[in-house]
């Protein structure tokens, strides 16, 4: 009996630093998705998302500041911006007319988008083990990825009459938008 060779395997399909990108990618797109959505459909984010970034923000600042301390580095008070932007919010009444709460609306928006990046950067430390050695290009690609994974989620939902029923809303939970394509549902992928 003769051995059968064996094929070689595909170096870059078993490096971990790939495999490592490639979960940083596919777990961040899973998490931008469905905001990029709504604000196509509905033209906003939800509360729900909004508090879930808080609730992941919060969790990694408390764990941050217990393990590393003293060493905690400034970027890590980042992931307190979206308690700031509650906190605020608390204070100014919900009077959707009211000049204080759109300025406190896009400061919140600003603030946010300008802290994102920190906060993103540092929960993906603190969760996936060696995500700070991703660096250059890798780092691109999975920018890359995950920005096109957020345009494409929005393009949908400005074209969810194209892919999706009201009923299909209804179902799933959620109020169906101005213009939804009445029918049984089931019209999507």
């Amino acid at each position: 009996m003769t051995e059968q060779p064996v094929p070689a395997r595909d170096t870059r399909q078993s490096d971990p630093a790939l495999r490592r990108l490639a979960a940083i990618t596919v777990a961040t797109s899973l998490l931008v998705w469905w905001p990029a959505f709504t604000l196509g459909v509905y033209g906003e984010i939800f509360f729900e998302q909004l508090f879930a970034l808080w609730a992941a923000a919060t969790a990694a600042f408390v764990v941050a500041v217990l393990l590393l301390g003293r060493r905690a580095q400034p970027a890590v008070y980042a992931l307190l911006i979206p308690s700031v932007w509650i906190a605020l919010t608390w204070l100014i009444p919900a009077d959707t007319t009211s000049l204080g709460h759109d300025v406190l609306l896009w400061f919140g928006v600003l603030v946010t988008l300008a802290g994102l990046p920190a906060m993103v950067t540092l929960v993906l430390v603190m969760v996936v083990p060696g995500a700070e050695s991703v660096r250059g290009r890798d780092t691109v690609v999975a920018v890359a990825a995950i920005a096109l994974v957020v345009v494409l989620s929005y393009t949908m939902g400005t074209q969810h009459r194209h892919l999706l029923t009201c009923e299909d809303f209804t179902v799933s939970g959620n109020n169906p938008p101005a213009e939804c394509t009445p029918g049984n549902g089931g019209s999507g992928p």
